[in-house]
């Protein structure tokens, strides 16, 4: 069956598999296709290019990380017994919620019952999406609100070090971190158990 995905597909159009984390895979990789070819462009358009290649590419992980982390959520909320309005209200107080690891312990304990996640990298995810602060909004130059919430080393006034092998283990651990959400809520019997709660007291749980 030819079929044509935008965005992040859940179910095959064929047999109906959950392809989710086939789906955040394919983004991923075009991700690191990019980061694999920064030496090609460094040489032929210089370190410059070079350089904003690869925060370009550090913003692309975060923001994978938080469309997987939104469409979980969502498709959570939905499975629960939450309403189609309801579910919009949430995420819309969740906001940007995801591009921050510590925001995202929250609501993944708050809307989505999961205290802990342990298997994942949480620390070293924090550490690389805190860098897409200076890029996204400091021409990647370091400044003090970036210092006091990452607790770098970096020097204010200077650019956010950030090196190829940097973004690919961080593409790593954004795979490990969505895989591991994905399998806790739709793998393992907290699904079942969370389907036997009353809707309504699901999402605090």
């Amino acid at each position: 069956l030819d079929h044509t995905v935008f965005g992040l597909a859940t179910w095959c159009a064929d047999c109906g598999a959950d392809i989710f984390l086939t789906q955040v895979v394919a983004e991923l990789e075009v991700v690191r296709s990019m980061v694999g070819d920064i030496d090609r462009r460094r040489e032929a358009l210089g370190p410059r290019v070079a350089a904003r290649d690869l925060e370009n590419c550090l913003e692309d992980a975060v923001s994978i990380f938080e469309a997987a982390m939104k469409r979980l959520a969502r498709r959570f909320l939905m499975v629960v017994g939450r309403t189609p309005e309801d579910v919009d209200a949430r995420l819309k107080k969740v906001g940007n919620a995801f591009q921050n690891i510590t925001r995202t312990g929250d609501v993944l304990r708050d809307e989505l019952g999961l205290e802990a996640v342990p298997e994942v990298p949480w620390a070293e995810l924090s550490a690389a999406f805190e860098k897409r602060h200076p890029i996204a909004h400091n021409l990647g130059v370091v400044d003090r609100k970036y210092m006091k919430r990452a607790q770098a080393s970096d020097r204010e006034g200077y650019e956010v070090g950030i090196s190829a092998v940097e973004v690919s283990l961080t593409l790593d651990q954004v795979l490990v971190a969505v895989s591991a959400v994905h399998r806790r809520l739709f793998v393992q019997p907290s699904l079942e158990a969370a389907q036997s709660e009353p809707a309504g007291d699901q999402a605090t749980g």
